[in-house]
């Protein structure tokens, strides 16, 4: 074998040409297979890191179907599947949201969760500093404590051990630090802390331990030993019917309450799972062009020597031994290969991490760890492989092939012209899937670009700055929201100030049933809601968003005068069909308006707001109801701040204002109008790019496949095109020849390619929009391009054969 391995180097070292191509042909698929493999396995396929992770299942609660609205539990009804399911080992609650971490010298917003004091027993996970929380943390009397995620104590406290035992101020309460969690990803976000729930008053109050419709708690669950997914299924749903059939009032019939039970490991990645498979899929498929290439490029260097492997034969060398020595040589290619591959795939990792973390809590696991490496180097074997039988061997003692070879060195089977041509056709009907997938990606993006915010101005900067709460009634949280749009209204170059509890283009997650007045509950429709908004008068105008009916908040709303609204037109339309919405009332009902401290008072539309573009641009409008903000509780702390310049150029003026105000309070996503439309189809643009560039690579392999075999062939044919030009053929009539057998190829390519694209373009409908899958418009497109591309490089091999001089060829024979 190491004689073999030598022998190997010496003559791809004499191939210098050949050897440097099937490295980096190889190289940039496997390159590309491996970084996408490495994202699949961190946030698909690897095994949690909690014990026995692969029995944890996660709980949830939603309307109009099991992909409807997550709608999260109320404690009696997690008590409901503690009592009575005996699939769960053990069920924990958990409240996530944001809090306020107030330092010594700045306050930060951070991702927490109020969890039971079961949580850590029930997600199989430990602590490498301080102790868990206990069942002893949880009640309305004990002690509030707080465990640090790991990602966050090192980030924020430097992975100082020292920080066990400290107490800090979480929103208006002094909190200890008891432990620091095991590194694992948590759900549906990351979360920086993890709380008791005596943190916050609320959760351990009557009205939430025994409210039925307060539903705000994610549930997780472990099964019991011996019991499966499907058992948990089928004794939650009996649970639910039950429960429901004994508590009519808490379930409206026509919202079509479900619960489903998710393994843990597939809801982590389930926003990632269709695009993560489809980026392995278009690697997939350059692997598979990589392949043919370095196939045909195997092929045509085994006619070269031809001669060398019948020597061989001859002298008693058999088809095994022959065999192995192409298998030794094509598998220092191909790990040579990997070695470029790995490479690409380190910086390529990169961008794919930061894709990741736009859909799954996992993106932090991705790594090129044993197995990842593994993946690499089965992929060089099986490429080796699969190259070192490509080619036919003499048989041993073939002195007749010998004899042969002498005078055919330079023809080419007929099963090998067939097999190179295959190849090709195969190279072209895979790149046109590839740029079908891309060009269809790509025009979602444009689309999305394209779509309206509903805003008449972009030029607006937003931030968030909550007040409310760390020790501040709402009266002063107020006054100090008025403080800083004066003197931000005061600054050069800002046109006005709007205060909001949400910024414009953001998701409220508060919503809530509401009624009308002369508006009734069709049969089988459910109880309409909408989402529970404050704005101050100037918000409106500030944000950009048209008021198209009645007037906006006046600086007389105030908590004194009439409780007035404004409604969108999604929420107008639907609640008054052919009815001017002006003067009409709404109110906000459903038992759970005593939990959150919202009256449901009848409230007069004063004011009807265009639609905006709130949850995503590529989602429907969401019903909203504005509150004038002295109305209502300061919550939030949105300022939406409209220049009459650049907007972004105003960040440090504003901010020095903010920070004269309140020193230490929060200020986040500071962001431009803009930038938050950016943000919102940044995931579709970088999908676009990957697939793009795998489709373009693809091409670009499939044009030089197409110009090699052609170029090949016109070799292995001089001789016949050299008397085809003595007997009078002129160079156009040969370089249409070889034209013509090049199209050949392409058209069969393209016709299998668009058949295959029109199938496979099913399987990512879920990632269009504005855009059919079957586009005729794309499709065509690609065709073109295709052609274009392919027609290309059969010119230049044509354009050689043209250039065959008759005699000289005539006088070599």
């Amino acid at each position: 074998m190491l004689n073999d391995v030598k022998y190997a180097l010496r003559f791809l070292a004499r191939a210098r040409g050949f050897a440097i191509a099937v490295v980096l042909t190889l190289g940039l698929a496997i390159g590309a297979n491996t970084a996408i493999f490495s994202v699949v396995r961190g946030v698909l396929l690897k095994p949690l890191p909690h014990r026995d992770g692969e029995r944890l299942v996660y709980l949830r609660q939603s309307v109009n179907g099991p992909a409807g609205e997550n709608i999260q539990f109320s404690v009696p009804e997690i008590n409901d599947f503690r009592a009575g399911a005996t699939s769960f080992q053990g069920i924990a609650e958990y409240s996530p949201g944001t809090v306020t971490l107030v330092g010594t010298s700045d306050a930060v917003r951070i991702n927490a969760a109020l969890v039971t004091g079961n949580y850590l027993q029930v997600m199989g996970l430990s602590t490498v500093l301080g102790r868990p929380l206990s069942d002893e943390d949880d009640g309305p009397g004990v002690a509030p404590v707080m465990l640090l995620t790991h990602d966050f104590w090192m980030k924020r406290f430097g992975g100082d051990p020292g920080v066990l035992g400290r107490v800090v101020k979480v929103n208006s309460r002094e909190v200890e630090i008891i432990g620091v969690v095991q590194p694992a990803p948590f759900f549906p976000s990351r979360f920086d802390a993890l709380l008791n729930m005596a943190v916050s008053p609320h959760h351990t109050s009557a009205l939430m331990v025994q409210g039925r419709t307060h539903r705000m708690t994610e549930v997780m669950a472990r099964l019991a030993p011996g019991k499966s997914v499907d058992d948990a299924r089928a004794e939650v749903a009996a649970i639910r019917n039950r429960v429901q059939a004994d508590h009519p009032d808490a379930y409206d019939k026509n919202s079509h309450y479900r619960v489903t039970v998710t393994p843990f490991q597939e809801v982590l990645g389930e926003r990632a799972r269709l695009t993560l498979w489809l980026l392995m899929g278009a690697a997939g498929f350059v692997l598979v062009i990589a392949v043919a290439n370095v196939a045909n490029l195997t092929l045509m260097r085994g006619v070269r020597r031809e001669h060398e492997l019948v020597v061989r034969a001859a002298l008693g060398a058999g088809v095994g031994r022959l065999r192995k020595l192409l298998l030794v040589e094509n598998l220092v290619l191909a790990v040579m290969g990997a070695m470029v591959g790995l490479v690409i795939a380190v910086i390529g990792m990169r961008l794919l991490v930061s894709l990741a973390e736009r859909y799954s809590p996992r993106a932090n696991e991705i790594q090129l760890d044993a197995v990842v490496l593994g993946f690499a180097l089965l992929l060089s074997v099986g490429v080796a492989l699969l190259l070192s039988f490509v080619a036919s061997l003499p048989r041993e003692g073939a002195i007749g092939g010998l004899i042969a070879s002498g005078t055919n060195r330079s023809s080419a089977s007929l099963r090998k012209q067939r097999l190179q041509r295959g190849l090709v056709v195969a190279q072209v009907a895979v790149s046109v899937v590839l740029l079908a997938g891309a060009g269809l990606l790509t025009r979602t993006m444009l689309r999305l670009a394209d779509v309206k915010t509903g805003l008449t101005t972009e030029n607006v900067l937003t931030m968030e700055v909550p007040l409310l709460g760390n020790g501040r009634s709402d009266a002063a949280a107020k006054e100090l929201y008025e403080r800083i749009r004066t003197e931000v209204a005061a600054l050069p170059g800002v046109s006005e100030v709007g205060v909001g509890s949400v910024v414009p283009l953001r998701v409220e997650t508060l919503q809530l049933d509401i009624k009308a007045d002369g508006y009734t509950v069709a049969p089988g429709e459910a109880q309409p809601r909408a989402e529970f908004r404050t704005a101050n008068p100037e918000y409106f105008s500030a944000s950009g968003i048209p008021l198209l009916r009645g007037r906006p908040f006046l600086w007389a709303d105030t908590d004194k005068s009439q409780l007035v609204v404004i409604v969108n037109r999604t929420l107008a339309e639907k609640l008054f069909p052919g009815r001017d919405p002006i003067g009409q009332r709404v109110a906000w009902t459903g038992d759970v308006l005593r939990f959150i401290g919202v009256s449901g008072d009848w409230r007069t539309i004063v004011g009807v707001v265009g639609d905006t573009k709130d949850g995503g641009l590529d989602a429907a409008p969401r019903p909203v109801v504005f509150h004038p903000f002295t109305q209502q509780p300061a919550w939030g702390g949105g300022l939406v701040i409209r220049a009459t310049a650049d907007a972004s150029s105003l960040i440090p003026s504003v901010m020095r204002v903010v920070r004269a105000i309140v020193p230490t309070a929060p200020v986040e996503n500071i962001l431009t109008v803009a930038q938050v439309k950016d943000q919102s189809i940044a995931p579709r643009r970088l999908n676009a790019a990957l697939v793009s560039s795998f489709g373009v690579l693809a091409v670009i392999i499939a044009a030089v496949g197409i110009a090699g075999v052609l170029a090949f062939s016109v070799s292995a044919r001089t001789h016949e095109i050299g008397i085809r030009m003595s007997l009078g053929a002129d160079s156009a009539r040969v370089q249409r020849m070889v034209i013509m057998e090049g199209g050949v190829l392409l058209g069969i390519g393209l016709l299998l390619g668009m058949a295959a694209a029109r199938a496979g373009s099913r399987l990512i409908e879920g990632l269009l929009f504005g855009v059919p899958a079957h586009d005729p418009l794309t499709l065509g497109l690609v065709t073109g391009i295709m052609a274009a591309i392919g027609i290309g490089a059969c010119w230049l091999p044509a354009a050689r054969a043209a250039r065959i001089d008759p005699a000289i060829t005539m006088r070599g024979s």
